[in-house]
């Protein structure tokens, strides 16, 4: 049977949503909509368009002062949208198997209460479908007071402790207004609010007479322990230590905030702002789930820059999670996915028994929001079960990150999960949070001290001390703490001693390798690569032996260490059953030099490339697939959000060479168009989702996170190639054009246009300067047949780019501030401090060029010698008028654009980027250079069907394959 159109899916949300849905659908005078019912005695309209598409139209529609809502459907069937046209106008997307949406949810409840007039029920629908408001308002407050207190501390005390130390109270205060929302404190509801006031009537400070006694004197202290000042709070619930006990940052630094920063807190976190344990609140509270962007919303711009992160959307999580337990409880258990996946909602004892049995590892833990969905996922359904929550949080889930906030945050979020599962009780019935100092560590899962797997022994004891911290408190956690810290200290003494052994080991055998005689008597020098090898492994024995010496000598704090701190399950499961997260996306050249080559010397996935003698740095986010999948059990599964670009870029050759030849990929999704995948940050997802064994022949690669994505076998992927991540026709075609055809690259090589180093210097330069100026073609100037350059550029340089022995004393005027930059550019080596870059194919006498950056692949012509492309643009240097002119066309016809967005990599606004790499792998027929059409200059796209049929027939393609590939040609992401 075949889907329903858009406009009976809206016909039919317009009925459920109680509105009065029109019996046949009438078109609207608006933008070819049509009208399908009337919700609440607004008009709804009906059509196709992406979320961008949306936005425009309900904008114009606002802009007329019609009223509605305007429900339209993606072109590729991947989302439903509604859209209020109102100003601002926010589009909200629906997953299309999302069988109860929390957004038409809020609608229907809108309707039941009744409304106004038109205007009025605009707005409340508007209010009603905005479900992040009440969480975008508080975190905006929380930033606010965040930079207010960091103005007000001690500027002696660095910035970044300021933070850290103002978060920290700030959290407390938001921590514990959801516990006085269930009404644990003194069954006041608003007991924070008059705790406050009463501080204030006497004249009392804030922080020293109310907050530090309630965090550190009450709720971290059985009651029976309570000073008569604590006591007298009422019944306060004992809720243990961790973020209800000093910090380390605190017991340093005695820092304070005066009594009106309070006062705005109070006013910002308490009394404005209403919360929920509920993770479904429909009224606009804020709820656990929100908290994540806690994380987002506090972080400082350049520090999110720097660590590449950004808060993941709840139902991608989720979402994301599923797709990974299912073929690892299928393979655990012998089932098939299929089964595994009916049953999961609803599963039976094994599954449920195999669910909660499941370690998680989250290695760059964010906000939590991975940990906190496996504890949704492995739960089960249901009411929650308060031991089970607290089994899971502390045996079950794991995590790491560098930042000790973000650890904080995870321990927040997990806390509330535990509280939820209290619901219902009296504070007196409230039981202490348990500790997850031992599951929930600081520290950097990538470039941990690289160790042997630990003894039985140390493997018990290090167990033993750990399940002792979970459920410990007072000075009892104290002690338990320190007994851990021993234990992980002699592991780690232990294993670092194993390591330094087996350094010593390997640089004997290469010495004595060196020294041995040959057959003939003769000392053979060691090779290049060997010496390199030593080197390294001398560099690792050093290190070690530091490491060594600073644990045993016991005065100064032990280093993060994967082996130790989760050695019982490395050691006894083997690895983790799920590694899964969001790991930093960090651009090569963000990373710092010596970081860069630790990596490298560590990570074989994880290395630089060349093409066209340039270099291809990877993303930080490769080395975290490849140490996921070093920490996952034999049969463990790896689940990662990663840059779209991985299943694409040259840098990671190695990695993507790897996973389709020595394990199983279950899905690989680009998320461009997947409505969960809606971050706040601009970032193009792919859902990775892989198990450590080697694939079975058979095994079908999924291209979506539901169930009925394509698929496309793995068997396709073994080699080094991108993945081409398409509709199985349109894979086919890719597949046997590259079997029957050259790379255009092959014949003609792509390169980058001119780079200047310092554009300041170069770019539209003084009008006094213009003789020695050409025109300047960026990437933006170039559309399909026509370039049309709009700057200028200062060409300091003969007709074939060699710099000019002596500057003409105007132009060394202008360029004389700038010697000292222009000197320290990365590419200058020797000769004139003024040359130009990457002259050589930009000075050709003909030439095609296109921009780097653009929706589809456009491509012109470039034959006045006079203009020069820059670096945003690439260039074919060519052999005649003739030639170019073929080319352009080549390049600018449905299938070669087609087959460029194949494996162009994703960038803003639905553009792709049109590297070297990327065009210079289209395909090519030699014959096109002489083909009548092609061949003759061509000014517009006029005949743009004719030069596609013309390609066509060339490249050897029948009706379907042209089929296949059109969507692709027109592709916006």
């Amino acid at each position: 049977m075949s889907a329903p159109s858009p406009t009976a899916r809206h016909t039919a949300l317009v009925h459920r949503l109680g509105g009065a849905a029109c019996v046949l659908p009438v078109p609207a005078s608006h933008e070819a909509l049509l009208e399908v019912g009337e919700f609440a005695g607004l008009p709804c309209w009906s059509g196709t368009a992406d979320g961008t598409e949306s936005r425009r139209l309900a904008r114009l529609l606002a802009r007329r002062g019609a009223l509605g809502l305007l429900f339209t459907d993606h072109p590729a069937g991947s989302a439903c949208f509604i859209t209020v046209t109102i100003e601002p106008v926010r589009v909200i997307a629906l997953a299309p198997r999302d069988d109860d949406p929390l957004p038409l949810r809020r609608l229907a409840r809108l309707a039941a209460h009744g409304t106004g007039g038109a205007l009025d029920t605009a707005l409340r629908c508007a209010e009603a479908l905005d479900v992040d408001a009440a969480g975008r308002r508080t975190f905006a407050a929380m930033r606010d007071l965040l930079d207010d207190a960091i103005a007000r501390l001690p500027a002696r005390v660095a910035a970044e402790s300021r933070h850290a130390w103002a978060l920290l109270q700030l959290t407390r205060l938001l921590f514990l207004r959801f516990v006085e929302s269930e009404g644990w404190l003194d069954g006041d509801l608003d007991f924070l609010a008059h705790r406050f006031e009463d501080c204030l009537a006497r004249g009392r400070d804030p922080q020293r007479a109310l907050l530090a006694p309630l965090f550190f004197g009450t709720l971290n202290r059985p009651i029976a322990a309570r000073s008569r000042l604590a006591r007298s709070f009422g019944r306060i619930p004992f809720l243990n230590g961790g973020l209800f006990e000093p910090h380390p940052l605190e017991k340093r630094l005695a820092m304070h905030l005066p009594v009106d920063f309070w006062r705005r807190a109070v006013e910002q976190l308490v009394l404005r702002t209403e919360v929920t344990l509920d993770h479904d609140e429909l009224d606009g509270r804020v709820t656990p789930e929100m908290l994540g962007r806690v994380f987002e919303g506090v972080m400082a711009p350049e520090e999110r820059k720097r660590d590449g992160t950004f808060f993941t959307p709840p139902a991608l999580v989720r979402a994301l999670l599923r797709e990974a337990l299912i073929p690892h409880l299928a393979h655990r258990l012998s089932r098939r996915e299929s089964d595994v996946r009916d049953a999961i909602d609803a599963p039976d004892a094994a599954l449920r028994a195999a669910m909660r049995s499941t370690t998680v590892l989250d290695p760059a833990v964010g906000s939590g929001a991975f940990l906190v969905g496996a504890l949704d996922l492995l739960h089960g359904p249901g009411p929650r079960d308060r031991r089970l929550v607290h089994r899971l949080v502390t045996r079950r889930l794991f995590g790491i990150d560098r930042n000790p906030a973000a650890v904080r945050l995870t321990e927040m979020r997990l806390w509330l999960e535990v509280l939820r599962a209290t619901r219902g009780s009296t504070a007196d019935r409230v039981r202490p949070l348990p500790n997850l100092d031992a599951a929930i560590r600081a520290g950097d899962a990538l470039l941990d001290p690289e160790l042997p797997p630990l003894g039985t022994r140390l493997v018990q004891r290090l167990r033993s001390a750990q399940l002792r911290v979970a459920g410990a408190h007072g000075n009892e956690k104290r002690a338990r703490v320190r007994a851990l810290q021993r234990a992980e200290a002699a592991a780690l003494v232990e294993a670092l001693g194993e390591r330094e052994a087996s350094l010593d080991h390997a640089i004997r055998d290469l010495v004595f390798a060196q020294r041995a005689p040959s057959l003939f008597g003769d000392v053979t020098p060691l090779r290049a690569a060997d010496r390199l090898q030593l080197t390294a492994l001398h560099e690792a024995h050093r290190a070690v032996r530091r490491e060594l010496r600073r644990v045993a000598s016991g005065t100064a704090a032990l280093p993060f260490a994967l082996t130790t701190a989760f050695a019982p399950v490395l050691s006894v499961r083997g690895g983790f059953d799920l590694v899964v997260g969001n790991p930093p996306w960090v651009r090569a050249e963000r990373i710092p030099v010596d970081t860069r080559r630790a990596l490298a010397a560590r990570y074989r996935w994880w290395r630089t490339t060349r093409t066209a003698g340039y270099a291809h740095a990877p993303d930080l986010s490769v080395a975290f697939v490849e140490r996921a999948m070093s920490l996952l059990a034999p049969e463990g599964t790896l689940a990662l959000l990663v840059p779209a670009k991985l299943s694409t870029a040259t840098y990671a050759t190695a990695a993507r060479a790897a996973l389709g030849q020595r394990h199983t990929l279950h899905v690989v999704a680009d998320l461009g168009d997947d409505p969960r995948a809606g971050f706040d940050a601009t970032t193009y997802p792919l859902a990775l989702i892989a198990s450590k064994p080697v694939a079975p022949p058979t095994q079908q690669v999924r291209l979506g996170l539901d169930g009925e994505a394509d698929h496309h076998a793995q068997s396709a992927w073994a080699t080094e190639g991108p993945w081409l991540l398409t509709t199985p026709d349109a894979h086919a075609v890719a597949r046997q054009l590259a079997q029957r055809h050259d790379v255009l690259a092959s014949v003609f090589p792509p390169q980058l246009g001119v780079k200047t180093g310092v554009n300041a210097a170069f770019v539209d330069p003084p009008i006094a300067l213009a003789e020695w100026c050409r025109a300047a073609v960026r990437g933006r100037d170039v559309r399909a047949f026509a370039a049309r350059p709009t700057q200028r550029l200062l060409w300091p340089a003969d007709a074939h780019g060699e710099p000019w022995a002596r500057l003409p004393p105007p132009v060394a005027e202008h360029l004389r501030p700038f010697s000292d930059r222009l000197r320290r550019r990365s590419d200058f080596r020797d000769g004139p401090w003024w040359r130009l870059f990457r002259v050589r194919a930009a000075t050709a006498a003909y030439r095609v060029v296109w921009g780097d950056l653009a929706p589809c692949l456009e491509a012109a012509t470039l034959l006045d010698p006079a203009a020069i492309p820059l670096n945003s643009c690439y260039v074919l240097a060519l052999p005649d008028a003739a030639t170019s002119h073929a080319i352009a066309a080549w390049l600018n016809s449905a299938p070669i654009r087609a087959m460029a967005r194949l494996s162009a990599e994703p960038a803003a606004g639905g553009a792709a980027r049109f590297g070297a790499r990327t065009v210079g792998q289209v395909p090519w027929v030699a014959a096109a250079v002489h083909h009548p059409l092609l061949r003759r200059p061509l000014t517009d796209t006029g005949e743009a069907d004719a030069i596609d049929d013309v390609v066509a027939d060339l490249l050897g393609l029948d009706h379907h394959d042209r089929t296949a590939l059109a969507p692709l040609a027109a592709r916006r992401r």
